[in-house]
């Protein structure tokens, strides 16, 4: 899906959509944001040319800040990963990644959103919850290093 155009009210902020050429961002954003959870800087990337995801890339003055990956299959859509950029987060771009996704959600015929996020991640919760995911399950030891996950879905 093209996501060319989408703009923010100021016109610097854009969504678009994640291409190969992308692999070093996510791979280093990844690393830098989820390390303490696993190897997802060299899981990612690797996602990046596979048609059963769909990333979303946000850029602000024409540099990626941030992306957001979802894995599709029977109807049913995975949010893999949502990253910003430390610079970029308390901006709501963590907000308009996760809206466009459940916009593309949509209009990709999906009818279920889920993820897991870090039990003590209380930012991505909040994030998650004001998009209109709730809890379903909490999983211990989901992570690398025995961390627990939270499981939470939306309805579409």
């Amino acid at each position: 899906m093209d996501n060319t155009g989408r703009f923010g009210k100021d016109g610097r902020v854009k969504l678009r959509s994640g291409r190969p050429l992308d692999w070093e961002f996510v791979a280093e954003l990844a690393k830098q944001v989820f390390s303490v959870y696993g190897e997802y800087d060299r899981i990612l990337p690797t996602c990046l040319d596979d048609p059963q995801f769909h990333t979303l890339i946000i850029e602000e003055k024409d540099r990626p800040a941030g992306f957001c990956m979802l894995s599709i299959g029977d109807g049913i859509g995975e949010v893999v990963a949502v990253a910003v950029d430390p610079f970029w987060q308390s901006r709501g771009f963590g907000k308009k990644l996760m809206n466009a996704v459940v916009e593309d959600a949509q209009r990709m015929g999906i009818r279920l959103l889920v993820l897991k996020t870090a039990a003590r991640n209380r930012v991505a919760q909040h994030l998650f919850r004001s998009v209109g995911f709730e809890k379903t399950t909490r999983e211990e030891g989901y992570y690398t290093g025995g961390q627990s996950a939270i499981g939470m879905r939306k309805r579409l």
